[in-house]
């Protein structure tokens, strides 16, 4: 059976320990990776493909990121519908 979806290699370029880490698709798409709490004793996590606009604001203040991880632990169901099952990557 032929694979349909070729998997996207990640490049890791940035971490913030318990807050994040940021990869690089071949194609220069910045994926997030980061850990949310749906109930207080588990910890979860998502992939989620950053926007241009997050992006941007990414380059210009890296805190965007840490803000951007405190608002996906603090309101993660607001990120699940951007989320990306983790099976789409190849993580270098």
């Amino acid at each position: 059976m032929e694979n349909k979806h070729e998997k996207i290699k990640l490049k890791e370029i940035d971490r913030e320990y318990w807050k994040f880490i940021l990869y690089e698709t071949p194609d220069e798409k910045w994926i997030g990776y980061f850990t949310y709490s749906p109930i207080s004793f588990v910890d979860l996590s998502m992939y989620i493909i950053l926007s241009n606009e997050e992006k941007l604001k990414a380059k210009k203040n890296r805190d965007y990121l840490i803000e951007l991880s405190e608002n996906v632990r603090n309101n993660y169901k607001k990120y699940l519908k951007k989320s990306i099952d983790e099976e789409n990557f190849i993580i270098s």
